[in-house]
């Protein structure tokens, strides 16, 4: 069995003027005018009389962040507005984010006129909605040239590599480049239809008995959540966007939840995850589900696909790292972007660096020398290295191999490098 684990850097190719990026999203969710557009569409859904934070406090919140943390992207944002949405709930939760939280809101009570006191609850579900509308503004609008051809080539990829009857997709992106290109392939997402409005809910014997799955566990455009274990799955994702909010106007049951109980605050990830605390996500389905398939799909596999991941997600790295431990024969399989050669940087400085990163994951086996006549640090394994840097993929330690030169030439090229 294989696993395939789709993050960010996977959707990158898909798009063009502009891509989708951290940056990109990061820019998005610091916009004045998306706030403006979100929350006065949200008045107009829930009605003049709701109170809710106005546009200009939510950005000059963003803005501090950005004063503090100037490298703060989309997800560090998202953690430090929740934090604060849920302090504005509950003051005294059981345990409180520190930091960057701390400051901006010490930063907020200087100017007591500007906190608005109620009314930020529903902040990070817009947040979340800025998010899924750039996506689907860049699905409508902003599709490479090449994005279909590129679809048939992601296809062909995982056919090819997903050998024998069992195998398993992971995405961690919300837009629609992964579910697109598995059409003839027989990967399920098990949602069932369960009444005549053709609302569609996990079906969990059925999850987790399937042999071929695709599953999203930090949510998804097609997603919907009614309450706290259930998600209704469309498979049209403009649709979902349009239930998310008019499910806004109702109080029954099926409409849009916004929020769920936390262990240390409130937890606002519900239909997209985002953030830096996501576990809380892995409580409710369909995301509690998900991390047990996917727990047991990674101790099965004889080898795991990562395809621009960051390593930054702690859920994700203690599967990876036990999974090499399982079995000597197995392998990981990493494909990102990596312009610069390796050892010919200090990389191990840089702790955002994907080298770094790497090796911080999986243990010290490709450690690093000074080598002084280059006045550079260098793996111990030169030689391996070397052919790394000429070919533009190689074996990085025992069982991780690793290709560099991104994932439009890996689509190229996968068949000589696996």
């Amino acid at each position: 069995m294989n696993t395939f684990l789709f993050a960010a850097g996977a959707s990158v190719p898909f798009f063009e003027n502009p891509s989708l990026s951290t940056w990109f999203l990061t820019q998005k969710v610091r916009d004045i005018n998306e706030w403006q557009r979100v929350i006065d569409k949200y008045i107009s859904i829930k009605g003049q009389n709701v109170v809710i934070a106005p546009p200009l406090f939510v950005v000059d919140v963003i803005n501090k962040i950005i004063s503090y943390a100037p490298d703060a992207n989309f997800e560090q944002i998202a953690e430090v507005l929740d934090k604060i949405s849920s302090y504005s709930m509950d003051p005294i939760p059981n345990n409180r984010m520190m930091n960057l939280v701390q400051w901006i809101l010490m930063d907020i009570m200087r100017n007591p006129g500007k906190w608005p006191g109620i009314g930020m609850q529903e902040i990070p579900f817009l947040f979340r909605e800025i998010i899924a509308e750039a996506i689907l503004e860049l699905e409508s609008n902003h599709k490479s040239r090449d994005y279909t051809h590129l679809l048939e080539k992601q296809k062909a990829f995982i056919a090819y590599a997903a050998k024998g009857e069992e195998a398993s997709i992971i995405s961690t992106n919300y837009d629609n480049c992964v579910p697109d290109s598995l059409h003839g392939l027989g990967f399920d997402i098990c949602f069932k239809e369960v009444d005549y409005r053709y609302l569609m809910q996990i079906d969990i014997h059925s999850f987790m008995n399937a042999p071929r799955v695709v599953y999203y566990p930090h949510g998804h455009l097609r997603f919907h959540f009614t309450d706290n274990d259930n998600v209704t799955y469309w498979h049209d994702s403009i649709m979902a966007n349009n239930e998310r909010w008019d499910g806004l106007a109702s109080t029954s049951i099926g409409s849009t939840l916004t929020v769920t109980p936390g262990k240390f605050a409130y937890n606002f990830n519900t239909f997209i995850t985002t953030g830096q605390t996501k576990d809380d996500s892995f409580n409710h389905l369909p995301y509690a589900i998900y991390y047990q398939r996917m727990a047991c799909d990674i101790a099965k596999s004889d080898t795991v696909y990562i395809i621009g991941y960051s390593f930054s997600d702690d859920h994700f790295n203690r599967l990876m790292k036990s999974f090499l431990k399982l079995k000597d024969t197995n392998k990981l399989v990493i494909v990102d972007y990596y312009p610069d050669a390796i050892g010919m940087v200090d990389e191990y400085m840089d702790q955002n660096n994907i080298i770094s990163k790497i090796c911080q994951v999986f243990g010290t086996e490709w450690s690093v020398r000074y080598d002084s006549t280059s006045q550079t640090k260098l793996p111990f394994n030169q030689t391996e290295v070397d052919r790394l840097n000429q070919d533009g993929f190689g074996e990085i330690f025992k069982n991780v191999y690793f290709y560099k030169k991104g994932y439009s030439d890996f689509l190229n090229e996968y068949t000589n490098f696996i």
